[in-house]
């Protein structure tokens, strides 16, 4: 496959250099928020607009969060920036940096579009100029030069239409970030409201209808935009409307680029894996927690997997999940609490000792610790983003065992309250031994270890829990005797 040759990502000019970046990489949201306030004089007789046109052209614009920006509607192009022009010397320079941008559509002979604009930044130093054009009729952005999606930091795309989707996305936010100069009955704003009704309805029936979809908003929230896209729905768009319109229109671009939507290999199904997964090693030891910790470690293991599908996460999904483990270590601890009483009062009977209620107490007191701080650690995240989830879980995902160590720790609170309970009635059978026969004490205690049998081969992975336990060991033995003999033969080879 011929692949281009890429120029530099930054353009030497004589007076400025030219960044190609794209709306999210622009400084919007990483000023300082330091202001300095002083008395003002307010001039006689009636004042002017701010939104006025200056001397030189530019029209001042204010974004519905709050913050202003200024349109130069030049013969070519509109120009839009956020650079303060209020200052002359900065002024001066976004015009200088535009007469760069000029000369270069010159010399690499490009014709600018019709419905097309130009973005400009000034970096903080003032030396590096940010640039990229819109184009409304195509919904995407363009620049001076082949550009690499890398240099771009726009994620690699599996054919030129899905390219096409991610230049999408940054389109609709650059339209959310600057919405306020656009005209009220611009043809191809005009339909975005209709067109996202459609999409959301569509969107919301799929969530009430299966619990896969790939849809990113829950059925509830989809009624709600919904309900405010109605209210201007046949009419002219304004900036306002504009604004959230073009955050829903890049959300729902973002999901179609990560879930190859219009591809021959879309994903259709939020559990469909759409990448070779890892190759976890040491599989014994997922078979020796669960064991160990009466199988609940597979069932979390589970659950953070469904989770963490091609490394995505939805917002739902993630606080859905996190409130299930929630409720389930504060439960833990409200039943832990009585298993300690009850111990502690049968070492106290007759024919009891503090020692035959040490294994009792002991495990209470790590289902307690263990669901305390597991609760004062995930407490927060119960409302947090699908963002902030995918960073917790891409940081609790190891290489080798997936998310064994986390699905251990989760279970820790409900597991040891179980062995509580074992302990707990193994004290009982120790006291009450003491009070009856051998034999209905050996038959209470057989009847107690065939439980325990029965349970484990319940919760064991495919087969009952020893044989499950020791083909897991013989195997992962014999692989690594094998990886082992093979790297040996190699380098014998060599």
């Amino acid at each position: 496959m011929h692949t281009p040759t890429l120029r530099s990502k930054t353009s030497m000019t004589e007076s400025h250099r030219l960044n190609p970046v794209t709306s999210l990489s622009i400084s919007r949201y990483n000023r300082s928020s330091y202001v300095q306030l002083c008395p003002r004089i307010i001039s006689k007789g009636p004042a002017s607009r701010a939104s006025s046109p200056s001397a030189s052209g530019w029209r001042r614009f204010i974004h519905p969060e709050g913050q202003p920006y200024f349109v130069l509607y030049s013969e070519t192009f509109p120009v839009v920036t956020e650079a303060n022009l209020e200052e002359v010397e900065i002024e001066a320079q976004i015009l200088d940096s535009l007469s760069v941008v000029t000369k270069e559509l010159q010399c690499h002979d490009i014709k600018v579009p019709p419905r097309c604009e130009l973005f400009l930044e000034l970096d903080e130093d003032r030396s590096v100029c940010n640039y990229y054009f819109v184009d409304h009729d195509s919904e995407g952005l363009f620049w001076l030069e082949d550009m690499c999606t890398e240099l771009l930091n726009i994620p690699a795309a599996m054919s030129p239409s899905h390219l096409e989707t991610a230049l999408e996305k940054v389109y609709w936010v650059h339209v959310e970030f600057f919405p306020m100069h656009h005209e009220p009955h611009d043809k191809g704003l005009s339909q975005l409201v209709d067109d996202l009704s459609n999409i959301i309805s569509h969107g919301q029936a799929d969530r009430l209808t299966s619990r896969t979809s790939t849809f990113p908003y829950t059925a509830d929230t989809c009624k709600h935009f919904l309900r405010l896209l109605s209210r201007k729905s046949g009419q002219s768009i304004d900036g306002n409307t504009l604004c959230y319109a073009a955050r829903l229109a890049g959300a729902i671009a973002n999901q179609r680029f990560i879930t190859f939507y219009g591809q021959q290999s879309a994903q259709l199904d939020r559990l469909q894996e759409m990448c070779p997964g890892d190759v976890l090693e040491h599989r014994w030891l997922s078979t020796v927690a669960n064991l160990m910790l009466w199988g609940i470690p597979g069932h979390y293991n589970t659950l953070l997997e469904d989770l963490y599908v091609n490394e995505q996460v939805y917002a739902d999904q993630w606080t859905h999940f996190v409130s299930l483990c929630l409720t389930d270590w504060t439960n833990s601890m409200s039943w832990t609490l009585p298993v300690l009483i009850a111990s502690i009062l049968l070492a106290n009977m007759r024919g009891g000792t503090i020692s035959t209620a040490i294994p009792t107490v002991v495990s209470c007191g790590i289902s307690i610790a263990s669901a305390s701080s597991l609760h004062l650690r995930h407490s927060p995240l119960a409302e947090s983003s699908a963002s902030m989830g995918a960073r917790y879980l891409q940081q609790a995902k190891s290489n080798s065992v997936g998310f064994l160590p986390s699905a251990v720790v989760f279970s820790f609170p409900r597991a040891i309250y179980m062995w509580a309970v074992g302990f707990l009635f193994a004290q009982f059978l120790f006291i009450a031994s003491r009070s009856v026969s051998k034999l209905v004490a050996l038959v209470a205690a057989s009847f107690l270890a065939v439980l325990l049998l029965f349970i484990l081969w319940v919760i064991s992975p495919e087969e009952p829990g020893v044989v499950s336990l020791f083909r897991s060991l013989s195997t992962s033995y014999v692989a690594r005797m094998c990886s082992r003999t093979a790297r040996e033969d190699e380098e014998s080879m060599a």
